[in-house]
């Protein structure tokens, strides 16, 4: 071997390093772009994260306040109910004492 072919098998050699660097580098740099793609969407996606969180929060005070209203109105129906019931109640007392006493007469 002279000193030629060792230099051609050495530009070889260098030239193939540099073609797989070259490679390397446009990877690395499609890499990046992904990452920081991903890093971008990464953020709006937390974002809308939060954003959900602070409307889950406000449907849940509203949803207690709605739990709260109904138990109200639940029990003014049922004060309501128990005012007829003693108002039919009433009644019935007097129409029975009305019917003794129209039963006694005859």
């Amino acid at each position: 071997m002279d000193v030629n072919e060792n230099f051609e098998r050495l530009e070889q050699y260098i030239n193939r390093l540099t073609g797989t660097l070259e490679t390397l580098r446009k990877e690395n740099d499609e890499l990046n772009g992904q990452l920081q793609s991903l890093k971008e969407k990464n953020d709006t996606l937390e974002a809308d994260i939060q954003s959900l969180e602070a409307k889950i929060s406000v449907v849940s005070s509203e949803n207690e306040q709605i739990k709260k209203d109904k138990e109200a109105v639940k029990g003014r129906i049922e004060q309501l109910l128990s005012r007829l019931d003693g108002a039919f109640s009433s009644k019935n007392e007097h129409l029975e004492q009305t019917e003794v006493a129209h039963t006694e007469a005859k």
